[in-house]
């Protein structure tokens, strides 16, 4: 299709090349015969040129975060061999490959696909992997079956072969109104919600971080199960409308919901509903108040969580900075099939869970994680950090990440008696203000910077947030000052000891403490 003459490049690319590639064929055309353009379109298979010319990196889709270890065990062979034997963790909840030659694309793209894995929308102006709570469908307190939504919405052809969105939409679902599922930082969050004895959904829309965060606002106080799919259709119909195509920094769904408000873009998702001609739209109910009400994280540290099912238990099992040896990753695999119920979970705090492990194996399993070297205790607390790849594979980081990741980690996260006196402590570290890692609703955030030395030369660094969280209504966090890369250890143990000297009591959350303090008293005992 020749694409209009004012439109930006980016836009005339993707009505001009075929996003759909066949990567057999591009294993055998010279990398400098594929243009700047076709690079940036192979996203939308989920393939991204890396910063180091000619390497790229592949991201698969596990809608919900699952996968079979038949399948897992798939991606650490493909690794072995392709990927220098390692694997990484996204925040979205799904895996990695990095390293990959043009010429080995191809074989990690059909090599998942034989298990039922694929790649499409791993990347791109395209909806997402779809997200939602690690612990969905396992543990006591279900709403709503957020598996069975999830599962609905990534099957749904309409939604994944929306190929040309203005910009990504990520969509999120819980199974109850908690924070783990990230509600508030997506395109799209659902919440379940119970009236006698029917379940429905909340539905909230126009979150997003990057360099401008967003939290959504709740457009619906209630949809009923049945047109869940009508309405996220619709509303990817409305970003594909109403997004700037002109302006990539302003073309999130985020941008739209907000210059609406949340009333508005109610009424523009009824109408395309109507156009639609779908019925029952009287039984939606519009939101009486934009302001969330999203409860507090289910997770708060446990190592084993009891299953709603008799008998049975999820392990959890931290992952260093996300990354998984080939040795590691069979241990895993091995033990989960072993010990557990054959299921690998990917969390969005870039770790594993466990599920469906006999009660009378958990203490078996524990002793076999801990023998292979993996760390079971912390979650929730200083040694679970997560770090986006920064200026090691990403062209637009302009800090160091896995840097600061071990600095911290290294100096801090085996002092026990500090890190359980800190209590719980939400750590996440991005190398660039797009804030792939998640920094902006953090307890603590670091995000890279330069700083300009008096030689004329630079250096890098961090601006660090403190105080956001993602339960209620939500918060971004608050500036609280800068800190050089060399001196990160000495600035965080700054912060964490002004909080332990200042607190209440040893009840008061670093979160609850910054909200209590406010960031003009906390920037004036850091200085």
């Amino acid at each position: 299709m020749p694409a209009k003459p004012d439109l930006t490049q980016v836009e005339k690319d993707k009505l001009e090349i075929n996003p759909d590639f066949d990567f057999r064929k591009i294993a055998e055309t010279p990398f400098e015969d594929i243009t700047p353009n076709e690079l940036a379109m192979f996203k939308w298979c989920g393939v991204y040129h890396q910063l180091q010319p000619s390497f790229f990196m592949i991201r698969v889709v596990t809608p919900g975060g699952l996968m079979t270890t038949k399948q897992f065990n798939r991606a650490i062979d493909l690794a072995e061999i392709y990927a220098q034997g390692e694997l990484c963790i996204t925040t979205r909840q799904t895996l990695q490959f990095h390293w990959i030659r043009k010429e080995d694309i191809y074989k990690i793209l059909e090599g998942m696909a034989e298990v039922g894995i694929t790649t499409k929308n791993g990347c791109g102006d395209v909806p997402r992997n779809i997200i939602g709570s690690s612990l969905a469908g396992v543990v006591p307190g279900q709403v709503g079956d957020s598996q069975k939504i999830i599962r609905m919405l990534a099957d749904d052809d309409e939604i994944q072969n929306q190929r040309n969105l203005p910009r990504k939409h990520k969509i999120s679902v819980a199974f109850a109104n908690e924070a783990g599922a990230q509600t508030l930082m997506n395109c799209q969050g659902w919440v379940p919600v119970k009236r006698n004895g029917i379940v429905g959904w909340k539905f909230h829309a126009g979150g997003g971080l990057g360099a401008r965060p967003y939290l959504a606002k709740v457009i619906f106080d209630w949809v009923p199960e049945e047109r869940v799919l009508d309405v996220t259709r619709a509303t990817v119909e409305a970003f594909r409308r109403h997004g700037d195509r002109r302006n990539r920094a302003f073309a999130r769904l985020k941008i739209v919901v907000d210059k609406m408000g949340a009333d508005q873009f109610g009424d523009v998702l009824l109408d395309i509903l109507k156009e639609r001609g779908i019925q029952g739209l009287e039984k939606i109910e519009k939101a009486t108040s934009p302001v969330p009400t999203i409860g507090k994280m289910f997770l708060n540290g446990q190592e084993v969580l009891p299953q709603k099912t008799a008998g049975l238990s999820v392990v959890r099992i931290m992952i260093p900075r996300s990354e998984l040896k080939t040795a590691q990753s069979r241990a895993i695999a091995r033990l989960a099939d072993e010990l557990g119920g054959g299921k690998i979970m990917f969390t969005n705090r870039q770790n594993i869970e466990l599920h469906d492990v006999p009660e009378a194996n958990v203490s078996a399993l524990l002793d076999a994680l801990h023998a292979e070297g993996f760390r079971t205790s912390g979650h929730e607390h200083l040694p679970d950090i997560v770090a986006c790849v920064g200026t090691t594979m990403c062209k637009l980081a302009i800090s160091d990440s896995p840097d600061a990741y071990h600095r911290l980690y290294d100096a801090l996260a085996n002092d026990e008696k500090y890190w359980k006196a800190i209590g719980p402590l939400r750590i996440n570290i991005t190398g660039c203000p797009n804030n792939c890692a998640h920094a902006w609703i953090a307890d603590i955030g670091l995000r890279g910077k330069r700083f300009r030395n008096e030689d004329g030369g630079s250096e890098e660094g961090y601006a660090v947030f403190v105080g956001g969280k993602l339960s209620e209504a939500g918060k971004i966090a608050e500036e609280l000052c800068d800190i050089r890369a060399v001196e990160v250890v000495e600035g965080f143990r700054k912060i964490l000891d002004i909080y332990l000297a200042k607190r209440k009591n040893a009840k008061e959350t670093f979160n609850d403490f910054c909200a209590r303090i406010g960031i003009e008293t906390f920037r004036e005992l850091v200085k």
